[in-house]
C-alpha cells in the first residue's frame, strides 16, 4: 500500500489512458518425468527482425518474457546435457500472454533439436474475452472506405451506436458530433477507449476517433468490452487498441486501386429520383516496408487517397414543395436563409488522404525505439448532416478534418525480469464545419428542415501532448506493473451552435401562416478555450498462482482537472480483479470472471455550453408562443441582430455536484477448445453506467449540465473463432442483451425536469440480438477431381471473404412536434398521448458483404497480382440509419413517423486490383 501511495504522490497530472502495444510468452520447462527444470535458457527470437529476448527458468521451472513486440517468434529452450527444444511459430498478439509448456529430454535420448508446432489457440490466462484482428483478416476482406474501425463491429459483445454515421468515412465525418460508432455493454459511443501504438487517439470533444490509419499500416488491433488490467483507463465503455505495422528484414509492399461506378449499384430508397444517382469513387494507395540496416533499423510507410463524387437527395416533400416556396417568397420570410426549397438530387463530393511513416530501431536485445508520424485529412462537401428530420439541401453542410500525430516509444529491458515502456505523443486535430446556407433554421418536425443547421457552424483545434510511463517487474510467479501517464488536451473552439437561430413550426400549416411556436437563438461571443488534464496512475499484479490458475488484481486512480466553472474531480479509485482457471492446467476448458470500475473523461462538447453561454460571454433566448412569433416578425424569418427586447434570457451552468462518469463491469464466461485452431467462447456481462452527462432545465432561464444519468446492461455473447490455418479463418459472434437508461446522450433532456424516473426505459444503445459472421478462405479446387480442368484452373487461387451482419430493431422515441410542456428542452423531449420514452422499435438490419479475389503468382510466395470484386450489402436490404422520431403534430398522428431519413448504402459493387510483393 505504501508503494501505491508513493506512486500516486509522484505521478504528475496525467491522462488516464495507457494501452499495451506488446504481448508476452510465459510457461514452464519440465523433464520427461514432469519435474520442473531450473536454469534452462529460454529465448524468443522474432522471425521478421531477428530481435531476441532471453530468460532463465527459476527453481519452479517457470519463465516469463513480457514486453514482446507483436509478431511470430521462434521459442528455443536450451540446457547442457539436454536436447534443444524449438517451438515455431509462436504468434504473439497485442495484449496476449502465450503459455507454453516445454518438455526436455536428455541429449543421448533425442537429437539435439526437437521441433514442435505452437500450442492450441485456447487463451488460458485472459481474465476477460477479447478479439484480435489483423493481417489477412482485415487486408483481404471487404471494407467500405478501407477503414479498420468497420471491423470492430464483427467482434463479440459490440453493437453499432445508434444513428452514428462516423464510420462511413475514414478521415472525415458526415456527422456534426460523431462518436466512435460502436457501443459496448450498453455504454454510449462516446465512452470508448481508442488508442494507437500505446497512446490515446480519442477526440476529446466528441468521443470519436482522431487520426485515421490506413489498412496497410494496421498490423493488429484488439477489441474488448472489458480489459481488467489497471493500466487501461480513461473510458467507461470498451477498448480498441491498435498497433501499426513495423518494418522487417524482408522487403514488402503493395500498390492497390479500388474503384466504383453507379452503373452496377442499387439506389437508396430515400432517393426517389427517376435517374440513377451519380456515384464515382477512386481509391489508389501504396505501401512499403523493409530494412534500412538489416537486423537493426526498419521502416514502414503507406499512403492512400480517395476521391468520391456523388449525388445526394434533398427531401422536400413533393406535395408541399410549391406551398413552402410560395410562403418563403412572402415579406414575412424576407430574411430567410433560403427561398428555394429543393427536391431532387444535388452534387456532393469527398476527398480523403491517409499517410503514415514509422521507424524502428533495435539496440541489441535491451532496447527498441519506435517513432511514427501519421497525417489524415478528409473533406466532405454538401453531405454533412446533423438532424433526425427530413432536410432540404440548404440544411446540410460541409466539413474539413485534418489530423497530425507524432508518437515515439522506447522499450527497455535492462534485465530479463524488468521491462520499461516509455511513450510520448504530440498531436493536433483541426475540424471546420460550414453550413450550406446562412441564417435561421426553419424546422417543421416530421416534414422538413430548411436553412442553416444549428450544429454546422463551427471550427475547433485540439492539441494533445502525452507521456506514458509503465514498468513491468517479474518476481517468481508474479508479474507486477505500475505506471502513470501525463496528457494535456487543449481546445480552441468556435462552436456557434444556435447562434444562427431556430424557428420551430409544429405543423406545415403553422409554417405556411408564419406562426412559429418556439424560437431559440444564442447571442454573444461563440469562441471558447478549454484545457483539461485527467490523471492516471496504476498498480497491477498478475499472479500465476498454480498451473492453469491466473489471478489478477489492480488499483487505478483517475482524478481530472477541469476548466472553470467546473470543479476538479477526485476520489476516482478503481479496483480491478480477475481470474482465469484451466482445471488441472490442461484440458479443453478455461473459466474466467472479473470485476472492475472504469472511470471516463468529460466530452468537451458537453462542457462547452457552460463556458460559452454563462451569462457573461453569451446567453440564449428560448421563447415560446407570442414571444416566438414576435421574434419571427422582428427577424422576418431570419436571425435576430440583437436579443428580443423584454423577452427572458437563458444561461447554462454546471451542477454543484459534478462527478466523473464511470461504469461497473462484471463478467463471467468459459472458453472451450474445438481443436488446435478453433475456440468457442460464452460470456455473460453485467454493466452499470453511473454519472452519465445530461442537460436539464432546472428553472426558468437556467439549463444545468448534470452528471446524474445512468444505464444498465445485461447480456451474453457467444463466439466461435478460428485462427488462420490451412487457408481458412472465421469468426462468428452472436450477442443478446438488454440496455436501459434515462438519457442516451448529453443533449437529451427529460420529459419532466422534476421527475427523472419516468424517463427510465430502453436505451437507444439497446439491441436485443445481433449476429456477425466473417470468414476468409480459398476454394478447395484441388479436391474437385470430377470438375472440368478449365473450371479448376479458373477457380484456383480464388479467395472468398464474406461478412454477414444481422441485427434486431433499435428503440425509437415518439416525440411531439413542439415543446408541448414548455420545459425549454431542445432537441424536443415532449412525448404525446402519455407515451413512455423509446416505446417502439425500428426495423431490423441485415447486410452481406463479399469479396471475391483471384491471385496470380508472379514469383511463388514472393510477388502476386490480385484482382477481384467487392460487394457491399449484396442482398440490397434496406437498413435505416436514422428515422423520423416525430410521432404527432397538433394532436394528430404523423404519417412520416418511423420513415427513414437516411439509410445505409444500398448494394454497391467495387473493383479492386493490387500488386503485392
Amino acid at each position: 500500500m505504501r508503494c501505491l501511495l508513493l506512486l500516486f504522490a509522484l505521478a504528475p497530472a496525467a491522462l488516464p489512458q495507457a494501452a499495451s502495444t506488446t504481448g508476452a510468452i510465459q510457461g514452464a520447462v519440465v523433464d520427461s518425468s514432469g519435474a520442473a527444470m531450473a536454469g534452462v535458457r529460454v529465448t524468443a527470437a522474432e522471425k521478421a527482425t531477428s530481435g531476441a529476448r532471453s530468460a532463465v527458468t527459476d527453481d519452479n521451472g517457470q519463465f516469463r518474457l513480457p514486453g514482446l513486440a507483436i509478431g511470430q517468434y521462434e521459442l528455443r529452450a536450451e540446457k547442457e546435457g539436454f536436447g534443444t527444444v524449438v517451438v515455431s511459430p509462436v504468434q504473439v498478439s497485442v495484449g496476449q500472454t502465450v503459455v507454453e509448456r516445454l518438455e526436455m529430454k536428455p541429449a543421448d535420448v533425442v537429437e539435439q533439436v526437437n521441433v514442435r508446432e505452437q500450442a492450441e489457440a485456447l487463451d488460458t490466462t485472459g481474465t476477460s474475452s477479447s478479439a484480435t484482428l489483423g493481417g489477412e483478416r482485415i487486408e483481404e476482406t471487404p471494407a467500405q472506405n478501407r477503414n479498420y474501425l468497420n471491423f470492430v463491429l464483427v467482434a463479440p459483445g459490440v453493437a453499432g451506436s445508434p444513428g452514428s454515421n462516423s464510420q462511413r468515412a475514414a478521415a472525415g465525418s458526415r456527422s456534426a458530433t460523431p462518436d466512435s460508432g460502436f457501443s459496448f455493454g450498453g455504454m454510449r459511443g462516446r465512452n470508448n477507449s481508442l488508442s494507437i501504438d500505446g497512446v490515446d487517439n480519442r477526440d476529446e470533444t466528441t468521443g470519436g476517433n482522431r487520426v485515421a490509419i490506413g489498412l496497410e499500416m494496421v498490423q493488429e488491433f484488439l477489441v474488448s468490452g472489458a480489459i481488467l488490467g489497471a493500466e487501461f483507463g480513461g473510458a467507461a465503455g470498451g477498448a480498441v487498441n491498435v498497433v501499426t505495422r513495423s518494418g522487417a528484414n524482408l522487403w514488402h509492399g503493395d500498390a492497390t486501386f479500388f474503384g466504383q461506378n453507379e452503373l452496377p449499384n442499387a439506389r437508396n430508397p430515400e432517393a426517389e429520383s427517376a435517374g440513377r444517382p451519380r456515384f464515382r469513387r477512386y481509391q489508389p494507395g501504396t505501401s512499403l516496408n523493409g530494412p534500412i540496416r538489416r537486423d537493426r533499423t526498419f521502416f514502414s510507410t503507406a499512403i492512400e487517397q480517395e476521391w468520391e463524387q456523388s449525388e445526394e437527395w434533398s427531401e422536400t416533400p413533393e406535395d408541399a414543395q410549391q406551398a413552402i416556396r410560395q410562403a418563403l417568397l412572402r415579406p414575412d420570410f424576407a430574411r430567410a436563409a433560403t427561398h428555394d426549397p429543393y427536391r431532387g438530387l444535388f452534387a456532393a463530393k469527398e476527398a480523403q488522404t491517409e499517410f503514415s511513416f514509422k521507424l524502428n530501431h533495435l539496440f541489441r536485445s535491451t532496447q527498441a525505439l519506435s517513432a511514427r508520424y501519421a497525417y489524415s485529412r478528409g473533406r466532405l462537401d454538401g453531405d454533412v448532416e446533423a438532424l433526425d428530420n427530413f432536410i432540404d439541401r440548404s440544411a446540410r453542410g460541409s466539413s474539413i478534418t485534418a489530423d497530425h500525430s507524432f508518437v515515439a516509444g522506447l522499450v527497455s529491458v535492462p534485465r530479463p525480469d524488468v521491462v520499461n515502456d516509455l511513450r510520448v505523443q504530440a498531436a493536433q486535430r483541426r475540424v471546420d464545419l460550414t453550413p450550406s446556407s446562412r441564417g435561421a433554421m426553419l424546422e417543421i418536425p416530421g416534414v422538413l428542415t430548411l436553412g442553416q443547421s444549428y450544429l454546422l457552424d463551427g471550427s475547433r483545434t485540439e492539441d494533445h501532448y502525452q507521456v506514458v510511463e509503465g514498468l513491468t517487474l517479474t518476481r517468481g510467479r508474479h508479474q507486477v506493473s505500475l505506471g502513470a501517464s501525463l496528457h494535456t488536451a487543449r481546445l480552441e473552439a468556435r462552436l456557434a451552435n444556435r447562434f444562427g437561430g431556430i424557428f420551430l413550426f409544429p405543423t406545415l400549416n403553422d409554417f405556411l401562416r408564419g406562426s412559429p411556436d418556439v424560437f431559440i437563438q444564442a447571442f454573444g461571443d461563440p469562441r471558447t478555450h478549454l484545457d483539461t488534464t485527467p490523471v492516471g496512475t496504476w498498480l497491477q499484479d498478475r499472479w500465476q498462482a498454480a498451473r492453469g490458475l491466473t489471478l489478477e488484481a489492480g488499483l487505478r486512480y483517475d482524478p481530472q482537472r477541469l476548466p472553470a466553472p467546473f470543479s476538479d474531480t477526485t476520489g476516482n479509485v478503481s479496483p480491478r480483479v480477475g481470474i482465469a482457471w484451466q482445471p488441472g492446467g490442461k484440458g479443453p476448458y478455461v473459466f474466467r470472471a472479473g470485476f472492475g470500475l472504469f472511470y471516463d473523461r468529460y466530452p468537451l462538447a458537453f462542457l462547452n455550453d457552460a463556458v460559452q453561454k454563462d451569462g457573461v460571454h453569451g446567453f440564449e433566448q428560448y421563447l415560446t408562443g407570442d414571444f416566438a412569433r414576435r421574434a419571427f416578425a422582428a427577424g422576418q424569418g431570419g436571425s435576430l441582430l440583437a436579443p428580443l427586447a423584454g423577452a427572458p434570457l437563458a444561461v447554462y451552468r454546471p451542477a454543484t455536484d459534478f462527478p466523473t462518469t464511470y461504469s461497473r463491469k462484471i463478467n463471467a464466461g468459459v472458453q472451450r477448445s474445438l481443436g488446435k485452431d478453433t475456440t468457442f467462447t460464452a460470456e455473460f456481462a453485467s454493466v452499470r453506467g453511473f454519472h452519465l452527462p445530461r442537460t436539464r432545465s432546472v428553472a426558468p432561464g437556467v439549463y444545468q449540465l448534470e452528471q446524474n444519468s445512468k444505464s444498465s446492461y445485461q447480456g451474453v455473447s457467444l463466439s466461435v473463432n478460428r485462427r488462420m490455418s490451412k487457408e481458412l479463418t472465421f469468426l462468428v459472434a452472436y450477442g443478446a442483451g438488454r440496455t436501459h437508461d434515462d438519457a442516451s446522450d448529453y443533449d437529451e433532456q427529460p420529459l419532466d425536469p422534476l421527475n427523472l424516473r419516468q424517463d427510465w426505459a430502453r436505451s437507444r444503445q439497446h439491441q436485443a440480438q445481433r449476429l456477425a459472421a466473417s470468414a476468409l478462405f480459398d476454394l478447395p479446387v484441388e479436391d474437385w477431381h470430377s470438375a472440368p480442368g478449365w473450371l479448376r484452373e479458373g477457380l484456383e487461387n480464388l479467395s472468398v471473404a464474406p461478412i454477414l451482419t444481422l441485427g434486431s430493431g433499435r428503440p425509437l422515441n415518439a416525440l411531439d412536434s413542439t415543446d408541448t410542456f414548455r420545459t425549454g428542452a431542445y432537441p424536443i423531449s415532449a412525448r404525446p398521448f402519455g407515451l413512455p420514452r423509446n416505446p417502439y422499435l425500428s426495423p431490423g438490419s441485415g447486410s452481406l458483404d463479399l469479396r471475391l479475389m483471384k491471385s496470380h503468382w508472379i514469383k511463388e510466395h514472393r510477388a502476386v497480382w490480385q484482382y477481384g470484386l467487392e460487394f457491399f450489402n449484396l442482398t440490397n436490404h434496406s437498413n435505416p440509419l436514422r428515422v423520423s422520431p416525430f410521432y404527432a403534430a397538433g394532436g394528430a398522428r404523423l404519417s412520416s413517423y418511423n420513415t427513414p431519413v437516411e439509410t445505409l448504402n444500398a448494394r454497391q459493387i467495387q473493383l479492386m486490383v493490387q500488386f503485392e510483393y
